[in-house]
């Protein structure tokens, strides 16, 4: 009967406990920049997912990995652990065409990569961990450095066999192609303890993810804007007894600031532009911030 990797926690059971909340905001956000960032890099619409997570051993995952692959192994300094990037071949492939402005293959051939391509997959790689390193921020501060690189797995040394390791999988899509990659590193990475000086501080704040995430839920919605020109009073019996033709002199220097409201609350100033046939508010001074 074949063994299947227990299931790893990543918050979208229970979310009560501090962990699986660190999980879920860590995977929303490294998910959440990846897709920014690819699609920067490989100039195409590119949507990154979670799609599996879960724990196995170094021994079974190394069985499990098809070859030809591409397999990149990081060192988190200053820890000891090591992470694994796996790649699969027609992923990579799709990707190193993307990046050289070809149109993107939909089932390129598995093959070994190239020296040049590795050259040229770094930069795609260098992305992806500049995402994770920043998700990843919550459990620990790490930099990557690449140990081993390769496409057959039998050749690279991984992780002693009977450690366990967490495994996330995940999918990507774009216009006309689909690909996947997954990580695996030790359990051991995502533990609280307790008693450390981070996870104190992290139990007392907001998470900078979440923070991130309610952003992005508010980003559809409408806010009024107002821009107040503060002129001269005048009392009400005049109003009344305005006629047409008259004018009001507001006495406003057209140097002058003005000050513009989101909501009737958050303030900013500014100046009014002609912008073609109409008039825009150009922005001086954000409001000040007060989220943490």
């Amino acid at each position: 009967m074949k063994k299947t990797a227990s299931k790893l926690d990543v918050g979208r059971g229970d979310t009560s406990s501090r962990q699986a909340k660190l999980m879920r905001s860590a995977n929303e956000a490294f998910t959440r920049a990846l897709d920014q960032a690819l699609s920067g890099c490989l100039q195409a619409e590119t949507k990154v997912e979670l799609t599996q997570a879960g724990l196995t051993t170094a021994n079974t995952f190394r069985k499990e990995l098809p070859a030809p692959t591409c397999l990149i192994v990081f060192r988190l300094h200053p820890r000891t652990d090591r992470m694994i990037l796996h790649l699969d071949s027609g992923t990579a492939l799709t990707m190193l065409e993307m990046l050289l402005g070809g149109k993107e293959p939909t089932k390129p051939t598995p093959r070994e990569i190239t020296e040049i391509e590795w050259n040229l997959l770094e930069e795609v790689i260098r992305v992806m961990v500049r995402a994770l390193g920043e998700a990843w921020r919550v459990f620990h501060s790490v930099e990557f450095e690449v140990e081993a690189l390769g496409s057959d797995p039998a050749l690279l040394s991984l992780p002693e066999t009977g450690q366990p390791l967490a495994r996330l999988m995940f999918g990507v899509e774009w216009p006309e192609a689909r690909g996947s990659f997954e990580l695996a590193l030790p359990q051991a990475f995502f533990d609280l303890g307790t008693d450390s000086p981070q996870s104190q501080e992290l139990a007392n704040i907001p998470l900078q993810v979440d923070v991130d995430r309610n952003l992005e839920l508010l980003a559809e919605a409408k806010v009024n804007l107002e821009v107040t020109l503060q002129g001269p009073t005048m009392a009400f019996e005049e109003l009344l007894g305005l006629k047409t033709g008259q004018v009001i002199t507001f006495d406003y220097p057209i140097h002058e600031p003005l000050r513009a409201t989101l909501n009737g609350a958050a303030a900013m100033t500014g100046h009014i532009l002609s912008a073609k046939q109409k008039r825009a508010f150009q922005i001086e001074r954000l409001p000040a911030k007060t989220m943490p």
